[in-house]
């Protein structure tokens, strides 16, 4: 009878020491930093139904929004190498931290809803890359809260985890969004946000934590 007993206690307690192993499965959280690549980087601005693409290597920032002096529409374009997440790592979480160069909306006190859609293409950034309908969202989160003045020379930081978990379940080696007003063409409060490309510091980052 002692036997039993003693052997039940010991089978309870390789239980346990196995139940604290399996919080450690041997997996540790591993965070990587990404800067977006500047060569890629690019805005399509839509200015009458003319499409323009401006390369974010030629200019000090990228535009996302509607110009209130004109209603020319701004897509933004960022393209982060996803070169040091495996391809079987799994997302933890991520973040899209943007930095605000200017802001452009009338009245100044309204606000900018903005919209970040993970999309895929092949590099460079064409023109067509502006139409939904042919570069599908496969992916999309809203900037909350939105975009105000008061984000002026500020980084703006965005929760893109399903974003870079649906990159991960596709398999993209990129992680590459596009940026824009709500209702773009429709909107009824115009604004136009400028995302910093000036320098390396401020480039925009996305930071991905995985196991």
């Amino acid at each position: 009878m002692k036997g039993k007993l003693l052997g039940m206690v010991l089978a309870a307690l390789l239980l346990v020491m196995a139940g604290c192993g399996g919080g450690n499965d041997g997996h540790r959280l591993i965070e990587t930093r990404i800067p977006s690549d500047v060569a890629v980087d690019a805005d399509i601005v839509n200015a009458g139904g003319v499409l323009t693409v401006t390369r974010a290597s030629t200019v000090d920032g990228i535009f996302a929004g509607v110009d209130p002096v004109n209603d020319d529409v701004y897509r933004a374009f960022l393209h982060f190498p996803l070169t040091t997440v495996p391809l079987n790592a799994r997302i933890r979480s991520a973040e899209l931290g943007i930095v605000i160069r200017s802001v452009t909306v009338l009245p100044p006190t309204a606000t900018i809803p903005i919209w970040i859609e993970l999309v895929s293409f092949d590099p460079p950034v064409v023109a067509s890359d502006f139409d939904r309908t042919l570069l599908l969202p496969l992916e999309s989160v809203s900037i909350s809260p939105p975009i105000s003045s008061a984000d002026v020379n500020r980084e703006v930081v965005v929760d893109v985890t399903p974003l870079m978990v649906e990159a991960q379940l596709r398999g993209l080696r990129f992680f590459q969004v596009r940026i824009f007003q709500e209702s773009d063409f429709t909107t009824p409060v115009p604004g136009l946000i400028e995302i910093d490309e000036s320098t390396q510091e401020n480039a925009p980052l996305l930071t991905v934590v995985y196991d």
